[in-house]
């Protein structure tokens, strides 16, 4: 772990918040600021002040690149997403990493979490309006309590955020899976461009979008129990035991479903799937 290091305004100069920024160096005046976060814990005086700072001084930039990937009156949540990709990518800042300057890294992390957005948020099938409405809600409520926590939240815990049931959530984690990857091939009947045109070049970080694209198929086409086992399990973080009462079946047996579903996993991807060690809880 780094050693705290104090985060004095004193000590770094003060942000410059600009309205607009162009160039490749418009941003080189946040580098003494981003070194120092980097250089922070998280429990340091100031800390999380000092990235909303951050955050601030680069919405320009998250701006400007949400309004080249906006359709269809999405462009406020193409923001938000991308500031969850700023945030991201500022308490992972390495300064030994990007040599180039900030937007070296901040620009490719921002425009890979708009993409996965783009490319994972398309519903497949027909899922009833407030089963949608609550899934969406689930969704976020699962990133304000990450944050929150500092883990995944537990199903009971989004239940209770929601003031809504269980059964409800597990249900809005159903229909989840029932997004999926949309065709870069589709153009807009306005424009004539299609997604693709305006996600525009690949990058390394589409890779890990391909294979979230394709566990969500792969959990979709799980049985509803075996499905909902896995949710509950990974995404909502019960142990075996709670799952088991839930679904009113016996831990053991709890056990043989996951590791039925993660077989299945595997075949479905056609290769071993990476999730986490289900054999304990």
């Amino acid at each position: 772990m780094r050693d705290p290091v104090p985060l004095d305004p004193h000590d770094v100069p003060l942000l410059r918040m600009s309205v607009s920024r162009d160039g490749p160096g418009a941003y080189d005046d946040l580098l003494p600021a981003l070194g120092a976060h980097a250089a922070a814990n998280a429990d340091d005086i100031g800390y999380r002040e000092r990235r909303d700072e951050l955050v601030t001084a680069f919405l320009p930039l998250v701006r400007n690149l949400a309004r080249r990937y906006a359709s269809d009156g999405n462009a406020d949540d193409i923001e938000q997403v991308g500031i969850i990709g700023l945030i991201k990518a500022i308490d992972r800042y390495d300064p030994e990493l990007s040599p180039r300057g900030p937007l070296s890294y901040l620009v490719p992390s921002v425009q890979g979490e708009m993409k996965r957005h783009l490319r994972d948020r398309t519903w497949s099938v027909k899922v009833p309006r407030g089963t949608k409405e609550l899934a969406v809600a689930v969704d976020r409520a699962s990133t304000a309590l990450t944050n929150e926590l500092g883990r995944s939240p537990r199903v009971s815990e989004l239940a209770t955020r929601l003031e809504v049931t269980v059964d409800d959530v597990v249900d809005a984690l159903n229909a989840l899976d029932s997004y999926q990857t949309r065709s870069l091939d589709v153009s807009d009947p306005v424009t004539g461009t299609s997604l693709g045109d305006r996600v525009g070049s690949e990058d390394d970080t589409l890779g890990v979008a391909e294979i979230r694209g394709d566990l969500r198929r792969a959990i979709a086409a799980l049985p509803d129990r075996e499905r909902t086992v896995l949710l509950l399990r990974f995404y909502g973080n019960q142990t075996q035991s709670e799952i088991g009462q839930r679904i009113g079946v016996s831990q053991m047996h709890v056990s043989r479903l996951v590791t039925t579903s993660l077989a299945l996993l595997r075949e479905h991807l056609d290769g071993p799937a990476d999730l986490p060690d289900a054999a304990a809880g």
